[in-house]
């Protein structure tokens, strides 16, 4: 990295640990919040630090920045996350110049995400940068790199199918009540169970489908009224579990329960009902699934087309690699330009000494000439000289090699 002068250190990395080599229990030991992100930054500028970036969400916690071997971020890392440097060799994630640049695009492309297309993360990305503008942790580099990432996760989403169709069964669930909702005019939707999957089918809910008649219920109240709080839904207490799935048109149940939650005595009142089972073994009674007023779908159909989807999702893996792969190279064209850039910048300098003293000497000798002629001239000349040394450099393969000859003739 160093011939790029992007940094004073020599190399950029990314240091982390993510769902691909720890699970959720490991995950969150090393997570960090704002302040801890703050705290580690301040830390790394004032090591000499010139450029970082922290990413801390629940499928990940990566650091990208600069420094001359990742031993310096990963000691920082381990501190602000109060977790042994031993403990995190286990689950390690760490990437050295290109392979950290490229890890960045794929993950903005939603390609290393848990679930194969899920954007979500680029969001993340993005404020995390203005989190890193706002400590004035950034650089020239970083801008360029997290603005050509989110421009490669837009082009992904854009012209792929890779995020198309219900990739989990929480998500299939909901793409399962937005197929049915021309069936009902104002459908009172009760999700029982707020756990990880009742959590993820909430929010799907809520950003999915616009239903606002949606009660959470769970049979620790001050889960269900946190999760209510946050997607400003309603809650309720456990003990009005019969009441709420009668007055219901779409239930979901998400329950960790051994026996059935949801039984067919709850219902008193005769309308069409759809039920979605989200659960393991399954929370549903029996006699709902063979109920004609009952349309109840479990936790395998949805599975079924969770699949189906995922596997028209992987199919699209060839067409965005393509679109990554274009959009770095064209993030290491901008890199070559700030490579070539100074010595293009030296050799104009030099030249225009060289076009001054000159023009001088040719009107001394031809005073005939027309001196604002001869300057525009000779600017063109300059132009068309610097100009073929700019292709060449892009274009060339030994771009060092060629820096140094230039330097060498210029004496630069």
């Amino acid at each position: 990295m160093e011939e790029f002068q992007v940094s004073k250190f020599s190399n950029f990395f990314l240091v982390g640990i993510n769902h691909k080599t720890a699970d959720i229990s490991v995950r969150e030991k090393f997570s960090l919040n704002e302040e801890r992100a703050a705290d580690l930054i301040a830390d790394y500028k004032q090591q000499g630090g010139d450029g970082m970036m922290v990413v801390s969400t629940c499928n990940r916690t990566e650091i990208y920045g600069f420094g001359d071997c990742p031993r310096n971020i990963i000691g920082l890392l381990c501190q602000q996350a109060q977790v042994s440097q031993e403990e995190y060799y286990r689950y390690q994630s760490i990437k050295q110049n290109r392979e950290a640049i490229e890890h960045l695009f794929r993950v903005s492309a939603g390609m290393e995400s848990k679930i194969l297309g899920d954007f979500e993360i680029v969001g993340q990305i993005k404020k995390s940068f203005v989190f890193a503008k706002e400590q004035s942790a950034h650089n020239a580099f970083l801008e360029r790199l997290v603005n050509s990432a989110v421009q490669t996760s837009k082009k992904v989403k854009n012209n792929t199918k890779i995020s198309s169709g219900a990739a989990s069964v929480a998500f299939a669930a909901v793409q399962k009540i937005k197929q049915e909702l021309s069936k009902f005019s104002q459908p009172k939707v009760v999700l029982v169970g707020t756990g990880k999957i009742g959590k993820t089918a909430c929010e799907n809910l809520v950003n999915q489908t616009g239903l606002s008649d949606i009660t959470l219920i769970n049979r620790t109240e001050q889960k269900a009224e946190r999760l209510a709080n946050r997607f400003g839904v309603k809650h309720l207490d456990y003990s009005h579990l019969p009441w709420a799935l009668n007055a219901a048109d779409v239930v979901i149940v998400a329950t960790g329960a051994m026996v059935p939650t949801v039984l067919e005595s709850h219902f008193t009142t005769a309308k069409s009902r759809l039920v979605l089972d989200l659960s393991v073994p399954r929370n549903v009674e029996g006699s709902l699934y063979r109920h004609t007023d009952f349309e109840v779908v479990d936790v395998d159909a949805l599975s079924a087309v969770a699949q189906q989807s995922m596997e028209k999702r992987k199919a699209e893996i060839p067409l965005a690699e393509k679109i990554i792969g274009q959009m770095i190279d064209d993030f290491y064209l901008w890199l070559e330009s700030r490579r070539v850039a100074p010595t293009l910048q030296a050799v104009r300098s030099k030249m225009e000494n060289w076009k001054g003293k000159e023009v001088q000497n040719i009107l001394k000798k031809y005073p005939e000439l027309n001196a604002q002629h001869a300057e525009v001239l000779a600017d063109q000349l300059l132009n068309r000289i610097t100009g073929e040394f700019a292709k060449q450099l892009k274009v060339g393969e030994d771009i060092n090699g060629n820096l140094k000859t230039i330097h060498h003739i210029f004496e630069l």
